[in-house]
């Protein structure tokens, strides 16, 4: 019977957080203890050791793991941050002297801590909560994040969604699923339990929006599956509802493979039950894309009068918020109605459109603004303008990285244009930032 693994508790020191991140990796890459000390070179109980803090690891070590999980060098860099820490504790515990007051050696030595990670950078904010974890020793008052506090780490997420560059948070994001992980484990009170797997399903979403951008398709359609069902247990049918849509749109810019999105969207629309939410609409926009894409275009039109008739119904909270991942302003509607449109070939019905989104869409939203003159471009070729829409959505997709919904507009652009225009310098450079897509 296989042994079931030690708990590792991130908070307990930065060389259990450590352990807990290489855990982390690990289970996602479906590597068990043996395999990945195979990878290394080192003997597999090296490996548990380092999982439970029980032994540190070398840089070098450190390294190979990282690449041998392709964790893009945050294995790394937390590794040099955790024995960084160390160094300052051992050189704090020297130079303090017996006489000191405990408590403000700890003031002390949080303060310069603090001072220390200023002056990094990607450093993990669920780090910052490892290393307060011994503030209650302090102010008899725990560190640990309350009910409270996770459904506020959520909201923050969410402000930065469509903001924040693509794989910036993944790091955030898995030390703040794993340690909400723990808090599920502990809570005790139904309403507690319930509001936790709620923050989770939203955590776990927003993980699998970085996995789409950042790693490998069936890493982002594992972590769907993990908010699906924590969205579900928690009972809020809206978010079980926004969970599935998103998910079938990550699916439709993956092009994954078999009926996925197909059976998402009803089962969006199934939970809905006609009642407006942001959800609902996400559902139908998407559906309207596939029928457009499969060239069924009364239907397709009139999917996109259900999507209206829904968005004019939704409450102003969804409709009024411009930048969380929470709302629908005018210009992301507009947005998705033009793109129906273009691909139906309705490139002036788009174009007011597109010209409205692209005034209101915020600053922030740069990627937003991207996609919306990426749509616009596309417009040019089918109406023959080939050479001002080919320059325009060459600018743009060389602006800022290539994100799977700018690939996807990318790729109709190329596919609009006439088969003369494939040979220019242009259309060959927008047609390679194409071909980096993984299908699902």
């Amino acid at each position: 019977m296989p042994r079931t693994p030690q708990p590792v508790n991130p908070a307990d020191s930065p060389w259990h957080l450590l352990g807990s991140t290489i855990r982390h990796w690990r289970e996602n890459a479906h590597f068990s203890q043996r395999g990945l000390a195979e990878m290394v070179h080192v003997d597999h109980t090296m490996i548990s050791a380092w999982e439970r803090a029980a032994s540190r690891m070398d840089i070098s070590s450190a390294r190979a793991i990282d690449t041998a999980l392709e964790a893009n060098g945050q294995i790394a860099e937390l590794h040099a941050l955790v024995v960084e820490l160390a160094r300052f504790r051992v050189s704090n515990e020297k130079t303090s002297t017996s006489g000191c007051n405990e408590d403000d050696v700890e003031r002390r030595t949080l303060l310069q801590l603090l001072m220390m990670m200023g002056a990094g950078s990607g450093i993990p904010a669920s780090a910052v909560d490892a290393l307060h974890a011994g503030l209650g020793r302090t102010t008899d008052h725990a560190a640990e994040n309350g009910v409270s506090d996770w459904e506020q780490i959520a909201w923050d997420y969410a402000q930065g969604v469509w903001t924040e560059p693509p794989g910036s948070r993944f790091a955030d994001l898995t030390g703040d699923i794993r340690n909400l992980e723990q808090a599920l484990t502990r809570a005790q009170a139904p309403a507690e339990h319930t509001t936790l797997l709620r923050v989770y399903a939203q955590l776990a979403a927003f993980l699998a929006l970085e996995l789409a951008e950042t790693s490998s398709a069936r890493a982002c359609w594992r972590s769907w599956r993990a908010a699906r069902s924590a969205a579900d247990a928690s009972g809020d049918r809206e978010l079980s509802v926004w969970i599935r849509a998103e998910e079938a749109t990550q699916s439709f810019y993956l092009r994954r493979l078999g009926p996925a999105a197909g059976t998402l969207i009803e089962e969006a629309v199934h939970l809905a039950d006609g009642r407006p939410c942001l959800g609902l609409t996400e559902a139908l926009k998407t559906r309207s894309r596939i029928l457009a894409e499969a060239g069924q275009v009364a239907s397709a039109r009139e999917v996109l009068d259900d999507f209206r008739g829904v968005y004019d119904r939704l409450p102003t909270s969804v409709t009024d918020d411009p930048i969380s991942v929470w709302g629908l302003p005018l210009d992301s509607a507009q947005y998705a109605e033009a793109f129906v449109l273009t691909k139906l070939g309705d490139g002036k019905s788009a174009m007011p459109m597109l010209e409205q989104a692209l005034a209101s869409c915020p600053r922030e939203k740069a990627g937003g603004r991207a996609n919306i003159g990426l749509i616009q471009a596309w417009g040019l070729v089918q109406d023959r303008d080939v050479t001002e829409g080919l320059g325009h959505a060459l600018d743009l997709a060389t602006a800022l990285p290539t994100t799977i919904a700018r690939r996807k507009i990318m790729r109709e652009v190329v596919a609009a244009l006439p088969e003369r225009a494939r040979t220019l310098p242009a259309a060959r450079e927008l047609h390679a930032l194409t071909t980096g897509d993984r299908p699902g």
